[in-house]
């Protein structure tokens, strides 16, 4: 019996199922490689989040702890170098005053109330005229640098006073005579507290209150019959073109509260070889002697 032969359905049919085969194996393959970068893929995405996040983390704790840091050593710096400081970010006057001098001696009181009254008498706008020696007009400028000139006689009076050893503060003396820049300032804040003390006192007068005979005769004068005339004609050339005149040394002698003894070589053996500034000083106010060869250059005398 012959065996059947295989005809062209036969092999077509086998040669369909060999390439469905195929492309199972394919389709399995691809989307096992598939599955496997997502996986991959995903993978990596963590972990560069995780690292990023823990990153972020690390640079966030330390910009917090640098904060610290930075915080700690400006605050440190400026406790160590405080007095170094030459400029300082401006300030009200009258509150500075007020928070520089808390005491209650005589001294501080004054300078509390000196800038207020130097801002509110016969208006605020004067007291800009006011001449730092050949500087003569400084503007709305005025205020700040008189302030840095009292701070400095402020740092320099409490300094001086807490020093008990005489040769010590003989050398702070040579130290301050030999800083230009420094002793003009003290002057210029010398000056200041005189004009506060006229500007007091004219107040006191016109309130018919009974002031001193020193300051009636000042008044007296057509070129300082008031603060401003007495700033403007008087006080302005003080440390520029000429020095201080016997009644600026009765202001003076008055203002710090100091019996100021002068003796006057050019009136030797004559009643006025010594006098004092101001002439009738309260007991318990501190002496200081001058030496002068014509009442314009004097001389601190060393004992």
């Amino acid at each position: 019996m012959a065996a059947p032969r295989s005809g062209p359905r036969t092999r077509e049919r086998a040669r369909t199922d060999a390439g469905s085969d195929q492309v199972h194996s394919w389709t399995l393959v691809t989307s096992q490689v598939i599955s496997t970068a997502w996986r991959i893929a995903t993978a990596s995405v963590m972990v560069a989040l995780l690292f990023l996040t823990t990153t972020l983390g690390y640079f966030r704790r330390l910009y917090i702890y640098l904060g610290h840091w930075l915080k700690w050593w400006i605050g440190y710096l400026q406790r160590k170098f405080k007095r170094n400081l030459s400029v300082e970010a401006e300030v009200d006057l009258l509150s500075y005053c007020a928070r520089a001098w808390k005491g209650e001696t005589p001294r501080a009181k004054l300078m509390r109330k000196l800038p207020e009254k130097l801002l509110f008498s016969q208006g605020c706008n004067w007291i800009q005229q006011y001449s730092f020696g050949p500087e003569k007009y400084t503007g709305s400028n005025v205020f700040g640098k008189l302030r840095k000139c009292v701070e400095l006689l402020k740092m320099q009076w409490a300094e001086f006073s807490a020093m008990r050893d005489y040769h010590k503060r003989g050398n702070m003396c040579n130290a301050l005579f030999s800083d230009a820049l420094l002793e003009y300032k003290l002057y210029e804040a010398l000056k200041f507290i005189m004009l506060y003390q006229v500007t007091e006192v004219y107040e006191q007068m016109k309130a018919n209150k009974i002031i001193p005979g020193l300051f009636r005769l000042l008044f007296s004068r057509e070129s300082s019959s008031d603060p401003l005339s007495f700033m403007m004609n008087h006080l302005n050339s003080i440390g520029d073109t000429c020095g201080l005149e016997q009644i600026d040394m009765f202001i003076l002698g008055y203002s710090l509260e100091v019996k100021i003894k002068v003796f006057r070589l050019f009136k030797f053996n004559s009643r006025d070889f010594a006098v004092c500034y101001p002439e009738e000083p309260l007991k318990e106010w501190p002496e200081i002697s001058l030496l002068t060869e014509n009442d314009r250059h004097y001389h601190i005398p060393v004992f």
